[in-house]
């Protein structure tokens, strides 16, 4: 919501407002309120609503058409524009006198930012289909795949997909699903293939990675005693691997209990292995990978009471602007930004399960949705900001009973302990 005092004549951050409004998830604007109070003001109600209809209509492009009202406070006339989001075919809403580059804003808090080229990008591929993981990575050749996981990966292809590839070589398998180039020995890898099966991605891009870090307050500052991490590691290698050793590294970091049923005892950590796996299997699978997002890593990073798992690149096409994660699995849309690197990884095997990375089917989340419900914790929260999406899942209650106060945060020897250092889940 914005409101603006607009007692002279209509300002022109209110075609701001609508524009950023129509960028996100919509927006509700009233004119002729103070700023400091919300107090109404004397405007010329007739005049400023047909003016900003006109705006909407004439300033923005795409065109805008905002329900605007005339409504009263304690009495006064202020006018009232409802925004809906603009379709994402058609994003992004701009200011047609500044330019697309230049003119189009998202909502900050309570205030418009101008987007900047990056997020202006997203916009414009979130149209149609990105084909970046489709691109050869100069100086790659098969002798850069890890050839434990291409093997395994050939293998799985020939028994799942009956005569489809039963008469190809090697060569011409891997280039049918996107691995390859071209179908020949001297092929160069695709993103998607050196991404997926390559023995080390890095060497070509340093930063498509995962860091991992254990933080041990709430704030993410340091304790009184300087400490800043308990545990930080970059998680390198192709997605499989990065996915199983991120897996390991909180299983290294989590709280865990134990319950005795029957004659034995169950162990119950902290945050299911299911959602972490999937959360971030997502996160690698569904990044942004088009060059000018090279530098940037995915982050993982678990807090004293939540996990939190960033990438870069919000979400992409139809699903651009969903609030939730259980809006998003209900909706039954699926759009992949990458679409040749996701339908690999439907058979590619993870070296710690034995099972695929993912299934391709939509169904991640809906199985990371599931296993927080079966511990009794709350649902995920999502964070869709455009140029990154973040995922939120909040420690069990269990949990949150031995976490500390932020505004006192424990010595470096009681985050041993709380962390379980030197101790049976190590």
């Amino acid at each position: 919501m914005e409101v603006k005092e607009a007692a002279e004549k209509l300002p022109k951050s209110a075609v701001e407002s609508v524009c950023a409004f129509a960028n996100a998830t919509g927006g509700l604007m009233i004119l002729g309120l103070s700023e400091d109070g919300f107090r109404p003001v004397d405007i010329d109600a007739g005049k400023l609503a047909s003016d900003l209809a006109s705006a909407c209509s004439d300033a923005l492009e795409p065109a805008v058409r905002a329900e605007i009202d005339i409504a009263q406070v304690d009495g006064r006339l202020v006018v009232a524009a409802l925004v809906d989001p603009t379709d994402f075919q058609r994003r992004p809403c701009y200011v047609k006198s500044k330019g697309m580059q230049n003119g189009a804003f998202l909502r900050t808090h309570d205030g418009d930012r101008r987007m900047n080229s990056y997020e202006v990008h997203l916009m414009v591929a979130g149209r149609g289909q990105p084909a970046d993981d489709a691109e050869p990575v100069e100086g790659s050749d098969l002798a850069h795949l890890d050839r434990q996981l291409a093997n395994a990966t050939l293998n799985r292809l020939r028994a799942t997909r009956g005569s489809v590839f039963a008469g190809a070589s090697d060569e011409e398998v891997l280039h049918m699903v996107g691995v390859l180039a071209e179908p020949t020995p001297d092929s160069t890898l695709t993103m998607a293939g050196l991404l997926a099966l390559g023995r080390y991605p890095q060497q070509f891009f340093p930063q498509l990675s995962a860091s991992f870090v254990v933080l041990p307050t709430s704030t993410g500052d340091s304790t009184a005693d300087g400490t800043r991490f308990i545990d930080n590691r970059a998680l390198d290698g192709p997605i499989p691997t990065i996915v199983s050793t991120a897996v390991d590294a909180m299983l290294r970091n989590m709280r865990r209990r134990s319950v005795v049923v029957d004659a034995g005892r169950e162990d119950t950590w902290e945050y299911p292995v299911e959602a972490i796996r999937e959360v971030v299997a997502n996160a690698l699978m569904h990044r942004d990978y088009h060059q000018t997002a090279h530098g940037s890593q995915i982050r993982i990073q678990l807090f004293p009471e939540r996990f939190e798992v960033s990438s870069i690149g919000g979400l992409h096409g139809a699903n651009a602007g969903v609030s939730s994660v259980e809006e998003l699995i209900n909706r039954g849309i699926t759009a992949t930004r990458n679409a040749r690197l996701a339908k690999l990884l439907e058979d590619v095997v993870s070296p710690n399960t034995g099972q695929p990375v993912c299934e391709n089917r939509g169904s991640g989340l809906r199985a990371a949705v599931t296993a927080l419900r079966r511990a009794g914790m709350s649902p995920m929260r999502l964070y869709d900001y455009v140029n990154e999406l973040k995922v939120v899942i909040e420690a069990p209650d269990w949990a949150m009973s031995e976490r500390w106060s932020s505004a006192h945060p424990p010595s470096l020897s009681i985050a041993k302990e709380r962390w379980g250092w030197g101790g049976d889940n190590q």
